[in-house]
């Protein structure tokens, strides 16, 4: 009898330290992505795309065309085969108040700033170099970018 109190109080004992340790990653996790959520905002723009989005590729062509990697640094990032990249672009989303389960691509994030489609961000950087943007992709002739399926965490399983 004396053994198995002593079996079910190491038992108990240690299911609590499992879980103090759980919740502690967990907090862990919150804290780099909100830390991740800040260096962007303070960072260069952020465009993210979809490997298989037919806007994105047009965003892209244009990039390459007008040399823009050349001109202003900006980072880019694939959501669609990309589990961290896809939860990053949520929570790039929701802190510009937009429902996140409706993000589109191409999504670029420059200066605090959210812009879903190839108008926009073409838009943007034309602006920013002082470009004209119709220079190779017609922006006013694209859609404002497509739809993901689902949540962008629900896209990569």
């Amino acid at each position: 009898m004396k053994q198995k109190i002593i079996t079910l109080i190491t038992v108990i004992f240690i299911a609590g330290l499992m879980s103090l340790v759980v919740i502690g990653s967990n907090n862990k996790e919150k804290q780099v992505a909100d830390q991740k959520l800040e260096s962007l905002k303070a960072g260069e723009p952020v465009f993210y795309y979809g490997n298989t989005c037919p806007h994105c590729k047009e965003v892209e062509e244009w990039f390459k065309t007008n040399k823009i990697a050349e001109k202003i640094k900006f980072s880019q990032k694939e959501v669609y085969d990309n589990r961290q990249n896809a939860a990053e672009l949520s929570k790039v989303a929701a802190s510009c108040g937009l429902d996140t389960a409706s993000i589109g691509v191409p999504f670029l994030y420059a200066e605090d700033e959210c812009l879903v489609g190839t108008p926009d961000i073409i838009g943007y950087f034309s602006k920013k170099l002082n470009i004209e943007a119709s220079s190779s992709a017609a922006p006013e002739a694209t859609q404002a970018g497509i739809k993901l399926e689902g949540t962008p965490s629900a896209i990569n399983n």
